[in-house]
């Protein structure tokens, strides 16, 4: 009969033929995976919109990387040189990208101290280019020609090559996964089946399954962007390995079970596939339904993992092509030397645990509780974003980090970047002290090294715009001008003296000349004196006028600079009303000198008059008389005026009394000032600064080159992988939003970019990602149980007893790594993946048991029904479990941190779930509910009037 069905011969010839025609007209895979593996993130993002708003405003954009230079013994000048030389050759491109900057410390002695440690053993620079990360891998090792120094040791690094090692890692392990997996599942085999052939079976069906899936995944990546990633290839081999040798262990174990019935071989086929074809088919579904969830995720890195989905529907149709010509080519050929023939082989260990968890169920919850209740307390949900550790320290990108977190500080080589966008121009005066503001209120974190910005271009703010630093010059004035005013104090009291003095002169003149008017000769005698003595009077009193007109301009000029200070923007109100009254003060002082220049030089053309008149009395003795009554009577009218000229004097030597009183108040006021320590201080950039072009450079570092752009760069104090500097971010944002509040810039538009806050979109993208995918995946497993098994109740314990293995195997995986090896956390994307992985291929044992269970309760009660599936299908999900598991742990030699502990999530998942929850849970609950377990719908009619006991 099975002559009929040679036909079934071809099947593998035209699935060979169109296999190499796949291959050959697809890319490499390992090349797609370098060049498109890399993950992005949403523009919606907070780092993505940092992202844009540079790139719109032309700011720094593309990927930094950064390389550093280490010598033990510290750098020499000739290795320095060497150094400068070979990034000065750089140019402004390599192979085409373009090079945006080159920071190194040749620049300025400023960037000098925050780029070589102080050891002098370590030297960073950062090269800049316009390019995505993604084109990493095709100009990689031209960068490194590029900055490679011979005689210096280096190591390049940064995000987007660190996450490049990470691809090359995984690829390294991919080759030693695929061979550890073949010959693990070949020698689990040949213990399942005790043969040579039925062994190559499952390889062919297997390997020609993933030949024809790499191939379909690759075209699919490189012609319609098909997501990819470095777990994409691994998860391929492992799964369909894993769930293809299941199915094969199924279906060959049932042909063997039904050629004990049928030695024919066709009818022998029909039937293994009309008995298991549809559990098959449910199994390969419920694995669809989850890794096809997968393309409903958001982020792309979860999307990758879509391309076993296509696996699993190539697996299926090769489940009909490659099994059944084996089948009917071999029949029971297939399983020889093995003493057992073809009959079933049943599993004592599943037998037992059925009968004790189908008899004692009240005991199977005890120990089901001892086992799983420590794990959900220990489960601490306790995540690490730190690819750092996904490689180790084997790769230069990682010893470059933890060099210069070594060197540097943790926080210096992926600092936090802020960017605020303005409607005004950053480079006025009125804008910088809001950077300050805003940079001053962040560098109050804890978590916070320093601050980078237009206001603290090293990290701490420029001391000469701080008010108590501008405080302190003014200080400084204002004690050389109360220097200057004791001058002046002193010197009027002088001329006050000189004044009183000259007043008894003119005293003795008067009298001189009454004697004159009596004789005349005493008269040409006293003559002669007092012109001599008027002659000497009228100097002096020129001389006190130009005196007093030069206090005059000093003091007007002394009163400029008080003014200008008193109203200056950062001069505290107070100071500026206290200073009011000291102006108007000298105000008045300067309208005395100049009454008081005036008086005198009237007195100096009075003393002229007299001399001149004096000159006059040698014409005659009548006139000289009449001169002489002249000369008293004006004589006396200068004394009355140089005893006013002295007491307005005294007032002004007074009123300039007033004002150095008044000045030292106000220079105690700036010396507390100057010397406060308040973190509160005050913040101001003379118009000068501007002017000068002093800050020219400082704006084209931290401004767009239209300046409504500024950036700061926060330094952290801490590991910025870790959940701490995650949580930073969010402190940080609230100090923005404090500090603006109430202020012009209140809603101003910012945003967070950097390692950390991408990390922190990928905590949001996975969270979300995880609950979505989690939710239409069970669903979709739901609907396939209810199908297949008739039932509502039966599908719930069944999705329970999924989530009750992910919970205990991850808080195994989390003692291993956490508690064991003393890694922080487990990766971030190892929940996601290992929960679709659990739950796609746990329910597969699940729907085998359920299968084989639903064949027996037509003819058995529910008990013996139950426990008789459980011995039937026991050697099949143990063998499966173990193989699935192998697959898995065959992911050890990888080296990528992530699939170590997914594959140790899943091996322990498998392992408990095969070996605790089946046969121990899911009997437990069947019993339980008993004819409850097909609600809302019928139990299978039975073919036999037994009772249930």
């Amino acid at each position: 009969m099975s002559g009929k069905f040679r036909w079934i011969y071809l099947l593998p010839i035209i699935w060979i033929i169109i296999g190499v025609g796949l291959y050959i007209s697809s890319p490499d895979m390992d090349q797609l995976v370098r060049e498109h593996g890399q993950f992005t993130i949403s523009e919606e993002y907070p780092s993505q919109v940092t992202k844009k708003l540079l790139e719109e405003h032309k700011g720094a954009t593309g990927e930094s990387i950064l390389v550093v230079y280490y010598d033990e013994e510290g750098l020499s000048e000739n290795q320095k040189g060497s150094i400068e030389n070979k990034l000065s050759k750089i140019g402004s491109d390599i192979e085409s990208y373009p090079i945006i900057d080159i920071v190194s410390p040749f620049e300025s002695s400023d960037q000098a101290e925050f780029l070589i440690s102080e050891d002098e053993t370590t030297l960073m620079s950062i090269v800049s280019m316009d390019i995505s990360i993604n084109d990493i891998p095709l100009v990689r090792d031209d960068i490194e020609e590029a900055v490679t120094v011979d005689d210096v040791q280096h190591y390049m690094t940064g995000s987007s090559i660190i996450e490049d090692d990470v691809i090359i890692s995984s690829e390294e392990g991919l080759a030693a996964t695929e061979i550890i997996t073949v010959i693990f599942v070949v020698i689990i085999l040949f213990f399942v089946f005790r043969s040579l052939a039925a062994p190559f079976v499952p390889l062919i069906t297997v390997g020609a399954t993933y030949f024809v899936t790499i191939s379909i995944v690759s075209l699919l990546i490189d012609n319609f962007q098909f997501p990819v990633s470095n777990f994409t290839q691994i998860f391929i081999v492992a799964i369909l390995f894993g769930i293809g040798t299941d199915y094969c262990i199924l279906l060959l174990n049932r042909f063997k079970e039904e050629l004990a019935k049928e030695p024919d071989r066709v009818k022998a086929i029909k039937n293994t596939y009309k008995a298991v074809g549809a559990t098959v088919i449910s199994s390969a579904l419920t694995g669809f339904i989850g890794f096809a969830a997968i393309g409903m995720a958001e982020f792309d890195l979860y999307q990758s993992a879509v391309g076993v989905a296509i696996g699993i529907v190539i697996l299926v149709i090769a489940l009909w092509v490659w099994v059944p010509c084996a089948m009917l080519l071999l029949g029971d050929k297939l399983f020889w030397p093995s003493k057992q023939g073809v009959e079933m082989t049943q599993s004592r260990l599943w037998n037992r645990l059925g009968k004790f968890s189908v008899y004692k169920p009240g005991w199977t919850l005890v120990i089901l509780a001892l086992l799983l209740i420590p794990s959900a307390l220990l489960y601490e949900q306790k995540l690490t974003y730190d690819s750092l550790d996904e490689i180790g320290n084997d790769f230069d990108s990682v010893q470059g980090i933890d060099l210069v977190a070594e060197k540097f500080g943790e926080g210096h080589s992926f600092p936090i970047e802020v960017v605020m966008l303005n409607d005004q121009r950053w480079d006025q005066q009125s804008m910088l002290p809001y950077v300050e503001l805003i940079s001053n209120e962040i560098a109050k974190l804890d978590e916070v090294a320093e601050v980078r910005s237009a206001t603290r271009p090293e990290g701490t703010i420029i001391e000469d715009f701080r008010v108590p630093s501008i405080a302190g010059e003014l200080f400084d004035a204002l004690e050389e001008m109360d220097e200057g005013l004791v001058e002046i104090h002193d010197a009027l009291i002088e001329i006050r003296d000189d004044i009183q003095a000259q007043d008894t002169d003119l005293s003795e003149a008067s009298t001189g000349t009454q004697d004159l008017v009596d004789g005349t000769q005493e008269l040409q005698t006293g003559n002669n004196q007092l012109a001599e003595s008027v002659s000497d009077t009228a100097q002096a009193t020129e001389e006190s006028a130009s005196g007093l007109n030069q206090l005059q301009s000093s003091l007007s000029e002394l009163q400029g600079q008080l003014d200008q200070f008193s109203q200056s923007e950062a001069v505290p109100a107070a100071i500026g009303e206290q200073l009011a009254p000291f102006s108007g003060g000298m105000n008045e002082v300067a309208s005395g000198i100049t009454n008081v220049e005036g008086g005198l030089r009237e007195l100096s053309e009075a003393q002229q008059t007299i001399s001149n008149e004096m000159n006059s009395i040698g014409t005659g003795l009548s006139e000289m008389e009449q001169g002489q009554q002249e000369i008293t009577d004006a004589f006396d009218d200068i004394q009355g005026g140089y005893v006013e000229l002295a007491n307005a004097m005294d007032e002004l030597t007074e009123g300039v009394a007033d004002v150095e009183d008044g000045l030292a108040d106000v220079m105690d006021i700036l010396d507390e000032l100057s010397t406060q320590s308040q973190p509160l201080e005050g913040f101001f950039v003379p118009q000068t600064a501007f002017d000068d072009g002093e800050l020219d450079e400082i704006w084209d570092i931290f401004t767009s080159p239209n300046r409504q752009l500024t950036t700061f760069d926060v330094v952290l104090a801490i590991n910025p992988y870790s959940n701490e500097a995650m949580a930073v971010v969010s402190d940080i944002e609230r100090q923005i939003d404090n500090a603006l509040k109430g202020t012009e810039l209140e809603d101003i538009t910012y945003s967070l970019g950097g390692l950390a806050v991408v990390n922190q979109d990928l905590k949001t993208i996975s969270d979300e990602d995880f609950n979505r995918t989690a939710i239409i995946m069970l669903t979709g497993i739901f609907i396939v149980l209810v199908v297949l098994l008739k039932s509502l109740v039966m599908p719930v314990y069944i999705i329970a007893s999924l989530i009750l293995t992910y919970i205990a195997s991850m808080a195994f995986t989390e003692l291993i790594f956490i508690h064991i090896l003393g890694y922080s956390g487990i990766s971030w994307a190892v929940p996601f993946f290992g929960f679709v992985m659990l739950m796609a291929l746990g329910v597969d044992y699940s729907i085998f048991l359920m299968g084989r269970f639903g064949e027996n309760v037509r003819v058995m009660p529910i008990k013996e029904a139950l426990v008789s599936s459980m011995t039937q299908i026991g050697t099949v999900v143990l063998s499966a479990a173990i193989i699935l598991a192998g697959t898995f742990g065959a992911m050890m030699p990888s080296g990528v941190l992530s699939l170590l502990q997914i594959g140790t999530l899943v091996l322990t998942g498998l392992l408990i779930y095969a070996v605790i929850m089946l046969p121990l849970f899911i009997p437990m609950m069947v019993t339980m509910f008993g004819e409850k377990n097909w609600l809302p719908f019928k139990r299978p009619e039975r073919e036999d009037s037994e009772i249930d006991r």
